[in-house]
């Protein structure tokens, strides 16, 4: 059995209302306020987004925005840097600089098989064709795999919990300078939960955070904490770890069942009613074609999603279920029943095992008396 204590105010803890908290000492700030660089340093110009590490607001809009931008950078900041030996090129950039195979590697592979097609015979060209149609099926449910079960754990530890796993935040960066003084990487965004090392609770203080983003008190009984528990954020923060532990496991094993799940499901023959060129023209002339009216835009938009995204999945996984030979379809429902079962166990034991009613809590001071016991 784990205890979770409360710590009182006149030893370790400190006030939740308090206006200046400390960083957590696991946590890194890169902001250097004696920053120089070279001889000229008195002439360099401080461009950086943010003075210091800065929560952001939690919105599909901005994450979508913040997504776009670490994606960019990583052709265009980081690879440039690492190829130049940047002296102070961090563990994040490495990080980042990883993922560039991992976004180019399936759609290179599916575009070599279109690259085979020989145009001057029709038969070989039209089985060609098939083979990369479903390979490029077949990257893009993987893609879609890994997100649907990353968010899929996303979304269940933000309905039990209360905490979302993709809040973001700023890191303020002092880094190496170029000749004209500017700043070459000025911000990096990271999220509040992004490991268990590096939770950054301390930024939920902030005076300029809203009141409304983040409130311990609701994450504390979320978690099930009862009774009236001095300083609720420091009760519930090893629960907070074990979440992000349990979450981000889960998140990789997901992905494995999705992924199988996917590449089967791209396999199936739905796929090959479907019509590339009428796919092609219904984008280009439909949709994005001229004279065409908001309406027609939007009818074809949706004749699109329903007949060439929707209703091929729905036929694939009935096809993939019922399989083409015994052998295919005993697969089939192996697949899909373990992922089923998988994704239920994950959403069940992650609310199971960080409840706070599987552990107790210690109230402290005047509150000893409201001990809360399994």
């Amino acid at each position: 059995m784990v205890t979770v204590s409360n710590i009182t105010n006149n030893k370790l803890n400190i006030p939740v209302n308090s206006s200046s908290l400390p960083s957590p000492s696991t946590e890194k700030s890169y902001v250097n306020q004696n920053f120089h660089a070279g001889d000229n340093s008195h002439n360099v110009v401080d461009n950086r987004k943010y003075k210091k590490d800065k929560i952001l607001p939690n919105t599909f809009m901005n994450r979508m925005r913040i997504n776009l931008s670490k994606t960019l950078d990583i052709p265009l900041v980081h690879f440039p840097r690492g190829l130049a030996g940047a002296p102070d090129y961090t563990f994040y950039e490495f990080l980042q600089t990883a993922k560039f195979p991992y976004y180019l590697g399936g759609p290179i592979l599916a575009a070599l098989f279109y690259a085979g097609v020989k145009k001057d015979n029709f038969k070989s060209a039209r089985a060609a064709q098939g083979v990369a149609k479903h390979m490029a099926l077949g990257v893009g449910l993987y893609y879609l795999g890994a997100a649907f079960a990353k968010s899929l754990i996303n979304h269940t530890v933000k309905f039990t919990r209360g905490i979302d796993l993709r809040h973001p935040y700023a890191k303020a960066i002092s880094t190496s300078t170029s000749h004209t003084g500017d700043f070459k990487k000025d911000v990096e965004y990271h999220t509040l939960y992004e490991s268990s090392e590096f939770t950054r609770t301390d930024l939920m203080y902030e005076h300029d955070v809203e009141k409304s983003q983040i409130d311990t008190d609701k994450i504390a009984r979320k978690y099930g904490v009862k009774g009236d528990v001095n300083d609720a954020d420091q009760t519930v923060k090893p629960l907070i770890k074990k979440t992000i532990i349990m979450a981000r496991a889960w998140q990789y094993a997901l992905t494995a069942f999705f992924v199988t799940l996917g590449i089967g499901m791209a396999n199936q023959k739905a796929w090959d009613k479907m019509s590339s060129e009428g796919f092609k023209k219904t984008i280009s002339k439909g949709i994005f074609g001229r004279n065409v009216s908001l309406k027609n835009r939007l009818h074809n938009a949706k004749l699109v999603v329903n007949d060439y995204m929707l209703k091929p999945f729905g036929q694939s996984f009935k096809q993939f279920w019922h399989g083409h030979s015994k052998a295919s379809s005993i697969v089939g429902k192996s697949v899909i029943l373990s992922t089923a079962a998988a994704t239920l166990l994950a959403m069940s034991l992650i609310t199971a095992k960080t409840s706070a009613n599987s552990h107790k809590i210690e109230s402290s001071g005047a509150n000893r008396q409201n001990e809360v016991n399994k």
